[in-house]
């Protein structure tokens, strides 16, 4: 499934806004994915979605029942994506 870059990049914006406090680690790594996305560097953007990855599946680690499972889900498929490009 593919989105329009300007809506990747608004909604990778949105999440650094929520995340920036409360897990500034994965805020991080979605800025470095966003700057990635900008410049159309596909090892780049590999790397980077596999940084927002592993960063998810270390924080989903510290977060109980279901939301803890499903963060861990979201931090495999982004790893997933990110290896799939490289």
């Amino acid at each position: 499934t593919s989105i329009p870059a300007e809506a990747a990049l608004a909604n990778i914006e949105s999440w650094q806004a929520q995340l920036k406090d409360a897990a500034p680690e994965i805020a991080n790594a979605l800025g470095e994915l966003k700057s990635q996305l900008a410049s159309g560097n596909a090892s780049g953007i590999a790397q980077a979605l596999k940084q927002v990855g592993s960063k998810t599946t270390e924080a989903a680690a510290s977060v109980g029942g279901e939301a803890g499972t499903k963060a861990q889900q979201l931090g495999q498929m982004l790893t997933q994506a990110g290896n799939s490009i490289s």
